[in-house]
């Protein structure tokens, strides 16, 4: 009988990526700890960076000078902060933004009418006139209208802005309101919140006395301001002049009192961008150290794949050995891994052209496929082993061994035929071999030699079973 050669083994691109789906334990697991010690790197990185930046001691420096020297310093200082923010105002402020000449203003004028009357004959009550204007006027003026003005009319201001952009005046039983808003689309919404809540202050301030609030006009102008147009020139003038008198200071002053000037402003700046880029969890390297350790788990299942010794799947047995394969017997677990439900679904998933069959009817097949090929070879008994036979499940073997016994056929079995000379006696002597096998754990050089001895010695190979 021909000896089996070697055959170079294929790695299965399918049987790769079944095998890193099973894997999604060690996927997760690896690539947790991965995202944790990545960030926390970074973090601690950042944290030391930080901590070990260095800046100039500046109270040192001031040591050095005379009263006269330090007092230019500090007034330098204080000039600088003003220009600051007076610029910080013009950028930020959001009447410093609007046009003088093309401001748009919306105008409501609202009365007051009151039921008090006033009679020489009979007893009267207090004029409560000027109490309720008196409320209406602290509303409208308070932050709560404001704020409730914002959150309507959904404007991008915040209540400092707000309270520059409107304008209230009281004349007697009148009050006027005057609003400009950079968001001009948005005028019509703000005078509906101010009329809902007004008028829902009408209800409200009835207990004070009877009264009755009347909205004479609404209206939208396009007015020039000319206050607005001398506040922006003075701000801005005031800023050359600030700074024409920095300049002139600075002209005066020594190097050593430059350096601290610009020294403390580099500070200031440091400060701002360290508050702004504060040590923290970063969000991207979490999941870059994620995709690492899952990466680094999928390049391991696959070098395991590729550089392993053991049988990898039972389709194996055909492709590299040439022997017939007779069936696979699935060995149950008794323990159940965490989350086993997620594998059992994948399983099936990956089984799904295949018909689900229990180990004993797994068995049942592969002792009538042995009771055919026995009969058909005029043999009555056959001999059970393989390259790791003891280490089979005794319950499989012994379950195998039954449903043989009643195909009428005797078993007999022993070890690895390669190693145990009895076994290769005995084996010999019966002369028909049935080998077992096991995922995972059977050597492939151990299967190609005693498939080989049993060829050898004229043995007749009635197949091999995988356990998987």
């Amino acid at each position: 009988m021909e000896v089996q050669e070697k055959m170079e083994r294929e790695v299965s691109l399918k049987e790769l990526f079944w095998n890193i789906l099973f894997g999604w334990r060690k996927l997760i697991c690896v690539g947790v700890v991965f995202a944790i010690l990545l960030c926390g790197m970074k973090y601690f990185m950042d944290l030391r960076s930080d901590r070990s930046e260095g800046t100039i001691d500046v109270e040192q420096l001031e040591k050095e000078l005379s009263e006269d020297e330090l007092q230019q310093v500090i007034q330098a200082k204080n000039l600088k902060a003003r220009i600051e923010e007076y610029e910080e105002y013009l950028e930020t402020s959001a009447l410093m933004q609007l046009d003088p000449y093309k401001r748009q203003v919306l105008e409501l004028q609202y009365y007051v009418e009151t039921d008090y009357t006033f009679n020489y004959t009979q007893d009267t009550e207090r004029d409560y006139t000027s109490d309720l204007m008196s409320l209406y006027y602290s509303y409208i003026m308070s932050g709560k209208m404001s704020q409730n003005v914002i959150d309507d009319a959904g404007l991008s201001l915040n209540q400092a802005n707000i309270s520059e952009l409107w304008s209230v005046t009281q004349t007697g039983t009148s009050i006027s309101i005057k609003i400009t808003c950079p968001e001009e689309k948005k005028l019509e919404a703000i005078a509906k919140s101010i009329k809902e809540q007004l008028s829902a202050k009408e209800t409200e301030y009835q207990g004070v006395g009877a009264h009755k609030l009347k909205l004479l006009g609404e209206s939208e102008n396009v007015i020039v301001d000319t206050a607005l147009s001398e506040r922006k020139n003075t701000i801005s003038n005031n800023i050359v002049t600030l700074n024409t008198q920095l300049t002139n200071l600075k002209a005066n002053m020594s190097d050593l009192q430059l350096s601290i000037l610009e020294s403390e402003q580099e500070q200031t700046e440091d400060e701002k961008e360290q508050e702004d880029s504060k040590p923290g969890i970063s969000l991207k390297y979490v999941i870059a150290g994620f995709v690492i350790g899952v990466f680094l788990v999928c390049a391991w299942i696959a070098c395991t794949m590729i550089f392993t010794a053991k049988l990898q799947n039972a389709e194996e047995i055909r492709t590299l050995f040439g022997v017939r394969l007779l069936g696979e017997i699935k060995a149950e677990t008794g323990r159940k891994r965490l989350l086993s439900v997620i594998d059992d679904k994948l399983l099936t998933l990956k089984n799904r052209r295949r018909k689900a069959l229990s180990a004993q009817q797994q068995i049942k097949v592969i002792a009538a496929n042995v009771a055919l090929s026995s009969r058909q070879q005029g043999a009555e008994c056959v001999y059970l082993t393989g390259s790791e036979y003891e280490n089979i499940d005794a319950g499989i073997r012994n379950l195998l061994k039954k449903e043989l016994n009643a195909q009428k056929l005797q078993v007999k079995e022993g070890g690895n035929i390669y190693y145990d000379a009895h076994s290769l006696e005995q084996g010999t002597e019966i002369g028909n071999i049935l080998f077992i096998e096991q995922k995972g754990q059977s050597i492939y050089d151990e299967i190609y030699n005693e498939l080989n001895l049993a060829k050898e010695q004229n043995n007749f190979i009635m197949g091999v079973v995988v356990l998987v």
